[in-house]
């Protein structure tokens, strides 16, 4: 009876402290002495009068808060508020101009903040400080650098100098900086890795950054390192290639992270892959780990072979497909390393995954970019956790694993997501 009166009292009382924290705790709790402000058209202005940063932060958190909005934020004109301290530290937060609410974890601030056309009247003067002065760089890292293992050969690409032309057309210029970034990285990138040009405006790894100063410093720094990222590089493809191996030559990009976004999850390292033989790594020089490094160029392995083996190149991919595929990248990557431990993967409570697993079921050919960022972003008010896509993937791999154990590595990296659906029983009879 008294371990029943426990649970129960567990039940009850969690959610309740989780919900007196959401409301009350402090977003931003820091002193900070500079705000960057970058509006969707109006362009970009400094604010380094601490008595209005204070105001502004107050007003953030102090301002009632929701568990998000049924219109997900990004239908929304996005504004970036960038606070930095003395030590270069930032917070970066995404303002929905349409409602002034500021978005956060798990919902958002209904906040009345209100940024005036006659805020930005300045922006170009109060730029300089966003950009500072651009001074030469020389890189001293910047070829392609050749690496075979285990019968595939790999290509290391430092991609930095694009960003440096476009620092230094910014800063003698003065020009859009949208159209100045699009030029010099968005469209010669995208047709060096996908063969096309394309815009970057729905793009998260591809958004004109603000805090270029700061770019410039991460893109010294990678420089710097470059010698011990290419070493746990090598090292992740030498482990991940011991199990899987694909032919085609990889190539593999390295670019610096997001300067205006603190992605603390992700261990200093996003990454993506593009096609059967390239992939993106995005690294903070600040905070990357050689265990990071490794766990992303497992993952993003198995995707370039699952491009290259099975008919992923050839057809359009359906949410069911991009759902399956991130599952089974973790899952090799928890083959290659027992201590997988990313937070993605992290099982989704009951609740969750019955409202989860519903919307894709009911949604899995659905070819709408929509449905997948919704479950990749969370959506709070409608059940859906932050990473669902990943979370549900992993879940659906594991039963189907659990199921087919006689099934090899190579067989069901080539098989397709209805196929991986339907042996692993899962949704069915829950």
């Amino acid at each position: 009876m008294k371990t029943v009166v426990i649970k129960i009292l567990i039940v009850v009382i969690i959610p309740i402290l989780f919900v007196l924290w959401f409301h009350n705790h402090k977003v931003i709790n820091e002193d900070y002495t500079k705000l960057t402000i970058k509006m969707p058209n109006e362009g970009v202005t400094v604010i380094d009068e601490k008595k209005r940063i204070e105001e502004i932060i107050d007003t953030i958190n102090e301002s009632p808060r929701s568990f998000g909005t049924e219109k997900p934020w990004y239908n929304y004109e996005l504004a970036s508020l960038i606070f930095e301290n003395e030590s270069g530290d930032s917070k970066a937060l995404h303002y929905m101009t349409e409602n002034q609410n500021i978005k956060i974890r798990f919902g958002e601030i209904d906040t009345d903040l209100v940024f005036e056309e006659e805020d930005f009247q300045e922006s170009e003067n109060a730029s300089a400080p966003v950009m500072g002065e651009v001074q030469e760089v020389i890189l001293e890292h910047g070829t392609v650098e050749t690496y075979s293992i285990n019968e595939q050969t790999f290509e290391i690409i430092p991609y930095h100098q694009p960003y440096l032309d476009f620092m230094e057309e910014l800063e003698a210029t003065q020009g859009d900086r949208e159209e100045l970034f699009s030029a010099h990285v968005v469209k010669p990138f995208s047709k060096e890795i996908y063969g096309h040009e394309y815009s970057s405006r729905d793009d998260p790894f591809y958004v004109a950054p603000v805090n270029t100063d700061k770019m410039k410093e991460m893109i010294i720094q990678l420089d710097d390192q470059y010698e011990e990222i290419s070493r746990f590089i090598k090292e992740g493809l030498e482990d991940s290639t011991a199990l899987l191996t694909g032919s085609e030559k990889v190539r593999i990009y390295l670019q610096h992270h997001s300067p205006d976004f603190n992605y603390l999850e992700m261990d200093g390292v996003v990454a993506f892959a593009a096609d059967k033989d390239v992939m993106v790594l995005q690294i903070d020089p600040r905070k990357y780990t050689e265990k990071s490094i490794k766990q992303t160029i497992a993952h993003e392995f198995h995707h370039v072979v699952t491009m290259e083996v099975s008919d992923w190149s050839y057809r359009k991919h359906h949410l069911l497909d991009r759902v399956i595929m991130e599952g089974k990248a973790d899952t090799f990557g928890k083959l290659v390393y027992e201590d997988y431990d990313v937070a993605w993967i992290e099982p989704l409570n009951p609740e969750a995954t019955e409202k989860v697993w519903s919307f894709i079921e009911e949604n899995k050919g659905s070819y709408e970019m929509e449905d997948l960022t919704m479950l990749h972003m969370g959506q709070p008010s409608s059940g859906f956790p932050k990473w669902s896509n990943y979370r549900i993937g992993y879940r659906i791999m594991e039963d189907f694993l659990k199921r087919n154990p006689e099934l090899t590595l190579e067989q069901w990296t080539e098989m397709r997501a209805d196929e991986i659906l339907e042996l692993s029983g899962f949704g069915v009879g829950d």
